[in-house]
């Protein structure tokens, strides 16, 4: 019965949802029919995001330093807890087993430290002078670089980026060329990190949040009156609040922290492997969601001019040629990535490995 209550609660708070969304949606149209209250959504979201975008102009590198040193602090703390809630756990139900625990926990820590510090030192690549790429006719309206095909101008940088993905305030950085496995990697291991976590700091958690508070006084209170020790009636026993366990506390913030980066990193690692599977970037998605859609209208099939198949596009992306193997993958590898950055002609020259 329980069960069926919580599906009936869950069910018309989605049904209230829905209706919300749709009562607001004809609110908007009636807006806008009437004559004389014209609303101009495009302008109206303007408005709400040129906020936004002032912070983010002005703030950008000082609240990017900001997002840099949290970073840091999560994966100690993270770390710190590990060692000192869950090494303890696990060493007295099996030492092999914790050794195990402890090298595969190191092989990703060491793969998440690795590439987020890659991703952060690393250049992502900006365009040559003008008389090094004659052949590049194209100009960028705000800097006046040379601007290859997949060049984008990042207006926090204030410079063009080879083939740019985003800007990334938890870098501090751009993703472009040179940086953009790095990236790709350190969110993937950070996801398979937390999984890591979840898996075996279940029992963990568990284990504290059953286990009663040593604090907490055992028996019955008493007084002493000098010779005697009398029982306190129960009336008289002033309740203090409980003493919270800090190993408890640390264990459940932990377990918050390590969901909330789990959730958004995983949706995050998800939409970066479907862009890398098409051949696209995340700036490339916008516009060539514009041009399927002008191709559909005509009768034609949009043809993305870099996607060489999802085979090919990851094996090119992590940078798998000139006889490099997984092992690049699996384990810290700063072998640049296939391509200059500013010529993208792969069709005839296609990656070719070993998978040994």
């Amino acid at each position: 019965m329980r069960f069926i209550s919580k599906l009936a609660l869950f069910s018309n708070f989605v049904i209230s949802r829905i209706t919300r969304k749709q009562i607001w949606k004809k609110v908007r149209q009636k807006i806008s029919n009437i004559p004389q209250l014209s609303v101009d959504w495009d302008s109206v979201t303007d408005r709400f995001i040129e906020p936004i975008i002032w912070v983010v102009d002005h703030f950008a590198d000082s609240l990017g330093r900001i997002f840099v040193t949290l970073v840091w602090l999560l994966i100690q703390f993270v770390v710190g807890v590990a060692y000192w809630i869950g090494l303890s756990f696990y060493w007295n139900i099996s030492a092999e087993l914790t050794i195990a625990l402890v090298i595969f926990g190191h092989w990703i820590l060491l793969n998440v430290v690795f590439h987020y510090y890659m991703a952060l030192i690393t250049p992502p690549g900006n365009p040559p002078n003008v008389d090094q790429i004659p052949h590049i006719k194209a100009r960028c309206k705000k800097c006046q670089s040379a601007k290859p095909e997949r060049t984008h101008h990042c207006s926090i940088c204030r410079t063009c980026i080879l083939r740019m993905d985003h800007h990334c305030p938890w870098l501090n950085n751009c993703v472009g060329h040179f940086n953009h496995r790095y990236f790709f990697l350190f969110m993937a291991y950070v996801v398979l990190g937390m999984i890591f976590l979840f898996i075996f700091g279940a029992p963990v958690i568990l284990h504290e949040l059953s286990n009663s508070d040593p604090s907490e006084p055992i028996g019955y209170p008493v007084f002493s009156n000098g010779s005697h020790v009398h029982p306190v009636q129960v009336e008289e026993v002033i309740s203090a609040p409980r003493p919270r366990s800090l190993r408890r506390a640390v264990a459940v913030t932990e377990a918050i922290l390590c969901a909330g980066v789990l959730a958004a990193l995983s949706a995050l690692v998800g939409w970066h492997a479907r862009l890398i599977s098409r051949g696209e970037t995340s700036i490339e998605n916008l516009t060539n969601k514009d041009d399927r859609e002008a191709k559909r209208l005509e009768g034609n099939v949009f043809v993305n001019p870099h996607d060489y198949g999802t085979h090919e596009n990851w094996r090119i992306f992590l940078g798998l040629s000139e006889g490099r193997t997984w092992w690049c993958v699996f384990f810290p590898s700063v072998h640049p990535p296939r391509g200059d950055g500013i010529s993208w002609n792969f069709k005839n020259d296609l990656t070719h490995i070993s998978y040994k």
